[in-house]
């Protein structure tokens, strides 16, 4: 047999080194995709608050939500119970004067809210209200009133991870059926969240800018 002299493996520092290099490479990604997910969270929540804020401006210079054409406080355009709202897309209108409330008689729909706030200037006046609703998971932010009667700002077709975090964020717990945000999938007062081994999966969120059932 031969001897092949002068080769020779890995030491156990060496070995234990790489270990460690290893085990600070995945921390970082861990870290990285945690990070990740928070910017998300947070961006989703600024832009429903956003929302929230251009709707309180608005009300402050007319006395009355935009899209509630006729001021009774009640938006007659009830967003559906679903998880995704892109089968029903706000309009792609470049000019907002086809679809806002240009009479007390004005029919409210999807379009109603974010139209009025572009005629007022809320709202930037030439972005399409398509564009304007529109999230950074391809769905929509939609402006109406539960078939209970009470005011919301949905959010469709985001994972229900990133609905959870932004649940404690604003109500300091993780419920769906109580707070100010809740799980607008399947029910106009909220439902539980998914299970955690189902945190991929896809919901919609209703805030309660106004009250809570």
């Amino acid at each position: 047999m031969k001897i092949v002299r002068g080769e020779k493996g890995f030491t156990l520092v060496e070995l234990a080194i790489v270990l460690v290099i290893i085990g600070i490479i995945l921390g970082a990604v861990l870290k990285g995709q945690e990070l990740m997910n928070n910017a998300k969270a947070k961006r989703i929540q600024n832009d429903m608050q956003g929302f929230e804020a251009m709707i309180w401006t608005y009300y402050d210079r007319k006395g009355r939500y935009p899209g509630d054409c006729n001021g009774d406080g009640v938006y007659a355009y009830n967003p559906p119970n679903l998880t995704i709202g892109t089968a029903t897309p706000p309009s792609n209108n470049a000019t907002p004067t086809g679809d806002y409330c240009a009479l007390s008689t004005t029919t409210e729909g999807i379009n109603t809210p974010f139209s009025d706030l572009r005629v007022s200037r809320v709202a930037p006046q030439g972005t399409p209200n398509v564009t304007l609703a529109r999230h950074q998971y391809n769905d929509f932010y939609k402006i109406g009133t539960t078939t209970t009667g009470v005011n919301i700002i949905v959010v469709y077709g985001v994972p229900a991870w990133l609905a959870k975090m932004i649940d404690v964020s604003i109500d300091g717990t993780e419920s769906g059926t109580a707070g100010r945000l809740r799980n607008y999938s399947t029910a106009p007062a909220g439902s539980a969240w998914p299970a955690d081994t189902a945190n991929d999966q896809i919901v919609s969120i209703a805030y309660f800018f106004e009250k809570t059932p």
